[in-house]
């Protein structure tokens, strides 16, 4: 979607004549870099005189002047004053004036902007030659100022190339404070990574006190205007079982007001993205697209082995787990939502509530956003392989309902799919500790989108999780628990797993799925022969999904035992 836009109230594209003392901000310059035009300049006014002026940014590709401002794109405004300070630190105008803050580098290796800088950043459409203008305006973005060549504007074109963005490295991980010894990046390839999304922390933030740091500015796909700030770290932790690279971003934006961070629940927000067509608020994915395009670039970046990717998070990062990182089954081997709600009841907007009674549609205007968000029902209908779930809850969580804990189980044991749970009679708070017992059985290392695994249901070692309210069922259990597995073959036309229950006491019997299969596939309606090394088989026939399912299929205690599926 193109963000400059040309079809805008006059008042948006003139400058008009004011009365009183015109602003203008001086000493503006333009240097392009991997895909974006980084613009900087000293701002029209400081202190709290500056506190309620806007910019606007212009781009031509002849200079710009007044008389030829309005032929001009209006690439977007409402630029706060003081930008040029370091997202996270600056939400509100109180921080943006703190001189203690720091100031953004827009350049790795180069020196943090002076203070009273402005900073706009713009995302190449296409190669050519460019000059750029900044236009004051006033909060509600009428003009303020005039365009003075050399001063507000341009007067040598600079040269732009389409390119892939890449963010700016701030700080290295052998650098930073304590902590550098034990997760400073070695340089080993291929190792996993483990994507770690923040619970609510209402003003935003850095994204971590340790590791490599990035800024990066944000193409238009990514928010309501071009060239957003956001920041993410990259450190490398130590394991018995190897080293992982351990992501953290942040969900937060700067709220076009200037007075706030507004979090997006690791998914974006309702609004009108500036440049839009449409004139009723849409959901847009914004957040959503930045991790994707995060993780993707780390992953090239520290070469990564995009195999074996997971995500995780508690509370809110638990919702991003759940409704972000389980619907990228190109990117996510497993999730590890800790207290998710699985059914989206929220929405953060720039546009105020939704109107009641109506549906609020996604950014293609047709898609129903509570609907696309409806996790239950992701799971129960979305063909395919999805990523292994695993979660806990507390019964009496209050932030997520026990009802759709219980909904999910359903759906993901119907549609046979790769999970675990586990939950206790706790709180949103004390309810985190059944990930404990989780983890101990479906450690991140055992999965892989190139690796078959068998997935369970039916346990007959399950607890009982209730229908629904908290007070019915056992409060505290949990669901295909105690499983171990080795020893997979997965071949054209057999596949086999060694098994067992570490938890089992008396014998057992559980579903087993096989799941990513990599060369066992199989066509809907096909038979097949199962066994058991303990001397058990029969037959089985794939279902409409190709999925085959030995139902049932008998464990001893203290004992391994081989299934084989054949054709």
């Amino acid at each position: 979607m193109n963000r400059c836009w040309l079809a805008l109230p006059w008042w948006l594209a003139v400058v008009a004549p004011v009365a009183a003392a015109d602003f203008e901000v001086t000493d503006l310059r333009a240097v392009h870099r991997h895909g974006q035009t980084f613009i900087t300049w000293k701002d029209a006014a400081e202190g709290e005189a500056g506190g309620k002026l806007r910019y606007s940014l212009y781009r031509s590709e002849q200079p710009i002047t007044a008389a030829n401002l309005a032929k001009a794109e209006l690439c977007y405004h409402g630029v706060l004053n003081q930008s040029g300070k370091l997202f996270g630190s600056a939400f509100n105008q109180k921080d943006r004036l703190d001189p203690a803050k720091p100031l953004a580098t827009i350049e790795e290796g180069g020196q943090p902007l002076s203070a009273g800088s402005g900073l706009a950043v713009r995302t190449a459409r296409k190669d050519g030659k460019s000059y750029y203008a900044v236009v004051v305006t006033d909060e509600k973005y009428a003009p303020l100022g005039k365009v003075t060549p050399g001063k507000s504007a341009t007067t040598e074109a600079v040269e732009e190339k389409v390119a892939p963005i890449q963010p700016i490295k701030l700080h290295d991980s052998k650098m930073r404070g304590q902590y550098s010894p034990q997760t400073s990046i070695t340089g080993t390839k291929g190792l996993p990574l483990a994507v770690e999304l923040h619970a609510s922390q209402g003003q935003g933030g850095g994204a971590g006190e340790y590791g490599d740091y990035y800024l990066y500015f944000a193409t238009p796909d990514m928010g309501w205007r071009d060239g957003l700030p956001g920041v993410f770290s990259v450190r490398e932790s130590r394991g018995k079982t190897g080293n992982t690279l351990q992501l953290q971003s942040r969900d937060a934006i700067e709220h076009p007001s200037g007075t706030r961070a507004m979090e997006t629940y690791w998914f974006g927000y309702l609004g009108i993205p500036q440049g839009a067509t449409h004139k009723e608020p849409r959901a847009y994915p914004f957040t959503e697209r930045r991790m994707v395009w995060v993780v993707d670039w780390v992953v090239k970046r520290y070469a990564v082995d995009p195999e074996r990717i997971t995500a995780g998070g508690g509370s809110m990062g638990a919702w991003g787990s759940t409704t972000f990182a389980f619907r990228h089954p190109e990117l996510f081997a497993a999730v590890y939502p800790n207290r998710p709600r699985t059914r989206q009841k929220g929405l953060p907007s720039l546009a105020g509530e939704a109107a009641k009674g109506k549906p609020v549609l996604m950014a293609d205007g047709k898609t129903d956003y509570f609907d696309r968000m409806d996790m239950v029902k992701f799971a129960a209908e979305q063909p395919g392989e999805l990523p292994f779930y695993a979660w806990c809850c507390g019964r009496r969580d209050g932030f997520a309902s026990w009802q759709e804990q219980v909904d999910m189980a359903r759906a993901l044991t119907a549609a046979r799919r790769g999970f675990a749970f586990a939950w206790n009679d706790g709180d949103h708070s004390s309810g985190a500790q059944p990930m404990a017992k989780v983890l101990k059985y479906f450690p991140p290392e055992k999965f892989a989108r190139n690796q078959s695994y068998p997935a369970f249901g039916n346990s007959s070692l399950d607890q009982n999780p209730g229908k629904g309210d908290p007070k019915d069922g056992d409060l505290e259990g949990g669901m295909n628990l105690g499983f171990l597995w080795k020893d997979i073959s997965d071949e054209a036309g057999k596949w086999s797993v060694r098994l067992s229950n570490d938890l089992a006491k008396d014998d057992m019997t559980v579903d087993v799925t096989p799941r990513r299969c990599q060369k066992f596939q199989a066509k809907p309606g096909e038979t097949f022969q199962w066994t058991a090394s303990t001397g058990g088989s029969g037959t089985v026939t794939a279902d409409k999904q190709g999925l085959v399912t030995v139902a049932k299929f008998k464990l001893k205690p203290g004992a391994e035992t081989v299934l084989t599926i054949s054709r």
